[in-house]
């Protein structure tokens, strides 16, 4: 493969190529001429029948520019004439006329593609075509074949461009060819160079490259908000100066203004989706100028094409050479400036703002890489100061911004997250705006207290008459509690718009702004069913716990009985022997009053025991033991269980005197059950009661050899037992934990120890 390369003025195109090149050109087996045009259509059309005459078995396609590139020099308003041989490279060439852009390039795909197609470069009107669907349309077909070239140009005019193939030229459409060939190889190369600038918009309205609004506001508007009144007034021609940007997979694409219309919209060289994210983008000429020559070590090529956006041209049109000056110190090259290139690196894509270049070569051997330095002009320190600054703002802005995205989705995440949650558990949660008195509610609020979310939640003062009466007064005071910032739960009964009676747990927390009470946010679970559940659950323990102390009773009842008994059949056999005398009669007699006397004080401690006290009272924990081992002492006895029982001096606290008992008493046969399993092994039970700090603790060890250690994490769970079922329901620990968290501002844990289970009570020796 070879190149030449030419720049055509007003001389005829014989006097332009010389002898030697003319020969070896006309002799080539393949002859391809690019014509990159600055000049008229009819300027043009007049060249066009020269070169079709000169060279009548080439293949010619012809694009009009903003900027023609020479080798290293930077054209305008002028002809570049790149005519390219080839050995092992077989060319097909194709025009579409289609009017919609995805369909045109569908045809050129569907017409030039073969097995072996290296490179489809293809020049496509750049006023009437959309190069995103133009390469969507090539993409339908094929999606691996690389792809380059670009929309032609017109200076900027934005009014006419134009498509040539062969001798003719045509002001809509357009032109591909395909490089087919087994040894031709083609890399393609890019850079960018526009950097991100302020924050970060949204696209609001568009319809594929024409946006109508830009963060709400038009996108006229936009632009005269952010670049001033003169540069929106000149767009499109300023607009490619200063696109949208935006960020896919990594990758930074662009979008410059073509067009503007009446409505205040603007068209885009590209498609622009609805709720696209995009930044203004500003041109960094270092970036700009760093040629990705520079980035490959060894490059086989032997021709370079080079297709660059307008915008770099006209951003910086004394230095844009040096960009192009390494291209050309490697290889012949030539090109023009697009208003939009055709890039690909996975896949075809439609850029703008960008310089692409496709290096080919049909030789094996690579070519040495020669760096070019590059001169940047000198600038004062103002200007460099002021371009720090507005790189380093807008970087601190993007990720600021980028932080607060983060945070926001997590936030919204979270949102999400707490509302199912809300909706799963039946838990609803309420803000009351301490200023307004004003009360916000969650949907699940809403759905607690069988409400319409469209309604407005009822007021402070609305909801507290919605409280029961008992409770109201519980309601208003919690306020009080509130202002220590901490959280605090209350339990009441409310009643519903269907006169449905509802037990909720209200939960809050008093929110201060600037030391002043700003809102309480709390949460609202509906616990009906669960306090129906409770009371089941704490009657089958009662009915548990009675069978337990009737079955006591029976034991202690037992050894009476049966000496009464032998005392009557005592009596009557000596009155059939006729030996019954009256002391005997009177002495039998009052022993038979003593039984039934300790029998009734059997039961009326049983009745004592089971006695509902509703009320606190101050406890002494002697007295609690005295009255336990009456009902089951004797069971205890009768299993050679003993009992040490160490309780400090002076442990009085002030709480619900029934509840203990029977937690005590449940832990205590518990024990006693445990130690049945031991047979003639020493039996004990040890009983520890003291205080620390404000707190009073409860220890109750037996040494029954402990609880499983598979198992001891689910003791506490409702109906979990490890005895028969005639033995146990269950649900005696369960409550006791119940009992002590929800009633008694206490706790029980359990460990084993080294030779059986210890149960450990704590009690608030302040509650009040």
């Amino acid at each position: 493969m070879q190149t030449y390369v030419y720049e055509i003025d007003n001389n005829n195109i014989k006097d332009i190529i010389d002898l030697e090149s003319l020969e070896k050109i006309k002799k080539a087996d393949t002859v391809f001429i690019q014509l990159f045009s600055g000049k008229t259509f009819e300027e043009t059309q007049t060249l066009l029948l020269e070169l079709q005459t000169l060279f009548p078995d080439a293949l010619i396609i012809t694009a009009s520019t903003d900027g023609e590139i020479c080798q290293e020099k930077i054209l305008t308003h002028s002809y570049v004439l790149s005519i390219s041989t080839f050995s092992h490279t077989h060319l097909k060439v194709a025009f579409s006329q289609n009017p919609d852009s995805f369909s045109a390039g569908k045809e050129l795909a569907q017409e030039l593609v073969t097995d072996n197609t290296k490179l489809l470069l293809s020049f496509a009107n750049g006023i009437l075509y959309n190069g995103d669907e133009f390469i969507e349309g090539i993409s339908s077909i094929n999606t691996k074949v690389m792809v380059a070239g670009g929309l032609t140009g017109d200076n900027a005019k934005f009014t006419k461009c134009f498509v040539g193939i062969d001798d003719t030229l045509y002001d809509n459409g357009a032109v591909g060819v395909s490089f087919n060939s087994d040894v031709l190889k083609v890399n393609s190369l890019y850079n960018f160079g526009w950097k991100t600038i302020g924050l970060k918009h949204t696209i609001t309205k568009s319809t594929k490259n024409r946006v109508y609004t830009i963060d709400n506001m038009s996108a006229m508007d936009f632009y005269r908000k952010y670049l001033g009144e003169s540069i929106t007034n000149e767009l499109p021609k300023t607009g490619i100066e200063f696109p949208l940007l935006i960020e896919t997979d990594g990758f930074q694409t662009a979008r410059a203004v073509i067009a503007k219309h009446e409505d205040g919209s603007l068209s885009f060289a590209g498609n622009i989706p609805e709720n696209e994210e995009v930044y203004l983008g500003i041109g960094e000429i270092n970036t700009i100028l760093t040629t990705p020559v520079e980035e490959i070590e060894r490059l086989n090529v032997e021709s370079f094409f080079i297709y660059s956006c307008m915008a770099r041209r006209r951003f910086i049109p004394d230095l844009i050479y040096q960009e192009i000056k390494p291209f050309a110190t490697i290889a012949p090259t030539s090109g023009f400036f697009t208003y939009g290139e055709f890039y690909t690196k996975t896949k075809a894509q439609f850029l703008n703002q960008t310089l692409t270049a496709v290096a080919l070569s049909e030789s094996d051997k690579p070519k040495e890489k020669i760096l070019c330095q590059h001169t940047l002009p000198k600038k004062n320190s103002t200007y460099t100061a002021m371009m720090h600054i507005i790189n380093v703002t807008s970087k601190e802005l993007h990720e600021q911004t980028l932080l607060q995205e983060k945070m926001s989705d997590e936030l919204a995440a979270k949102n999400r997250t707490l509302e199912v949650i809300q909706e799963l558990s039946n838990l609803g949660s309420w803000e009351l705006d301490m200023e307004t008195m004003e009360v916000s509610w969650s949907d699940t609020s809403y759905k607690i207290h069988n409400m319409d979310p469209r309604e407005k939640p009822p007021s402070y003062m609305e909801f507290i008459n919605m409280v029961l009466p008992e409770d109201r007064k519980k309601f208003i005071s919690i306020y009080e509690k509130l202002q220590d910032g901490k959280i605090h739960s209350i339990e009441i009964k409310v009643k519903r718009n269907d006169n449905k009676i509802l037990t909720l747990l209200e939960s809050g927390k008093l929110i201060y702004h600037k030391g002043k009470p700003f809102k309480i946010v709390g949460t609202t679970l509906d616990i009906t069913d669960i306090k129906m559940q409770d009371t089941i659950m704490m009657q089958q323990s009662k009915a548990a716990q009675m069978g337990e102390m009737i079955n006591m009773i029976a034991h202690q009842w037992r050894q009476p009985l049966n000496a009464i008994s032998s005392a009557v059949i005592k009596l009557n056999m000596q009155n059939k022997m006729d030996i019954l005398t009256k002391e005997e009669i009177n002495k039998t007699s009052r022993f038979i009053e003593d039984m039934t006397q300790q029998m009734s004080q059997t039961i009326n401690d049983f009745m004592n025991f089971t006695k509902p006290v509703h009320k606190k009272e101050l406890i002494n924990f002697n007295q609690i033991f005295e009255d336990i081992f009456k009902i089951i002492g004797t069971q205890l006895k009768n299993h050679n269980i003993t009992v040490d029982i160490d309780i400090q001096e002076d442990v009085i606290i002030y709480t619900y005197r029934q509840e203990i008992e029977h937690i005590l008493m449940n832990l205590i046969t518990n024990a006693r059950d445990a130690l049945e399993e031991l047979g003639d092994h020493e039996k004990k039970i040890s009983i520890q009661i003291y205080t620390k700090n404000y707190l009073c603790v409860i220890k109750i060890m037996d040494n029954a050899g402990g609880i499983d250690e598979n198992i001891i994490d689910r003791i506490f769970d409702p109906y979990f037992t490890t005895k028969d079922s005639n033995k146990g329901t269950g649900l005696g620990l369960y409550m006791s934990k119940k009992i002590l968290q929800e009633y008694l501002d206490g706790d029980i844990f359990v460990r084993n120890n080294n030779n059986g289970a210890e149960f450990t009570i704590i009690l608030d020796k302040q509650n009040e």
